[in-house]
């Protein structure tokens, strides 16, 4: 299966699968997309660094991805992969501040 990836989500999608996915997707996978979108959102964010991130948050909500979303306890396993290597290639573009803050936004939902 080939899978285009043209452009990050939009912030409405990017916080609707967010907060409609939120208690199924899990702490880990929520709080890794919330800090890449805080990190992408980000002025001070190298541009390299934010098309690594919209490039993750995209598939992040697609309906359509490797593992379908809807199977419990594995469906956000494909996300968590593609968000947390991007985190890590972008290494100190996502901070200290965007996690804090991702936490405090993943304990409101």
């Amino acid at each position: 299966m080939s899978i285009t990836v043209n452009k990050a989500p939009s912030e409405k999608s990017f916080w609707k699968k967010v907060t409609k996915g939120a208690k199924k997707m899990g702490e880990e996978v929520a709080v890794l997309g919330i800090k890449s979108w805080l990190a992408m959102s980000d002025s001070n964010t190298p541009t390299s660094a934010k098309m690594v991130l919209g490039g993750a948050l995209a598939y992040l909500v697609m309906p359509v991805d490797a593992i379908p979303d809807v199977l419990v306890g594995v469906g956000y396993t494909d996300d968590l992969a593609a968000l947390g290597a991007a985190v890590k290639t972008v290494g100190d573009a996502v901070t200290q501040e965007h996690e804090a803050q991702a936490r405090e936004k993943w304990k409101s939902l």
